[in-house]
């Protein structure tokens, strides 16, 4: 987990990075985006829900990979790393705050991820004041879709309340595959070749 102030950071400040030379490209820029209040949560508690989330999910632990002739390999990953952004914007006005979550949500909205770095999504966790949190969240159209993400959303909650009361999150029940790549069924390590020009 990082923790960073943009309390004195003016809105129109943030641009996004080139993408690095020799890496797969970032995708399309389809990237589906949740936006959630929270009120009382504990960071690092919500952090670790996240990752038990991943930890069941092998849809969440994939990456992808471009192959010589222009195709995409997707790879399942046995784990991947669940990291929550933290910033504090609780020395600035609402107003300001409202106007630099619009202009941040935009921003990532017309920026894609890099695929081949598992797992495809960001999150950030913002406060707004001492009792409110604004979690932002988005993950790539090409594995994850609105219905999904809202499925995922609902298993981080449970796992998070489980949390709490010291108990060990239940392990999501899915159907063998249902959300794993195609052809993958799930496996650690498995690997898929994909025809077309997926996220170039």
């Amino acid at each position: 987990m990082s923790a960073i102030s943009e309390e004195l950071r003016p809105p129109g400040s943030v641009h996004p990075s080139p993408p690095r030379a020799g890496h797969v490209p970032h995708g399309d820029g389809r990237t589906e985006q949740f936006v959630l209040s929270l009120t009382g949560i504990l960071p690092h508690v919500y952090e670790q829900a996240w990752q038990a989330v991943l930890d069941g999910t092998p849809l969440c632990r994939t990456a992808f990979h471009r192959l010589p002739d222009g195709g995409l390999l997707r790879t399942v990953r046995p784990r991947a790393r669940f990291r929550l952004q933290i910033v504090d914007w609780r020395a600035t006005r609402t107003e300001v705050q409202d106007a630099r979550l619009a202009e941040r949500l935009a921003l990532e909205s017309a920026t894609g991820l890099p695929l081949d770095q598992a797992p495809l999504m960001r999150a950030t966790l913002i406060r707004r004041d001492d009792r409110t949190w604004t979690f932002a969240w988005r993950c790539a159209r090409e594995l994850l879709d609105r219905r999904t993400g809202l499925r995922l959303l609902a298993e981080a909650a449970e796992a998070y309340q489980s949390l709490l009361r010291g108990a060990v999150p239940r392990r999501a029940e899915h159907r063998p595959g249902a959300d794993a790549p195609c052809g993958t069924g799930g496996r650690p390590g498995a690997r898929t070749r994909l025809v077309g020009a997926v996220g170039r």
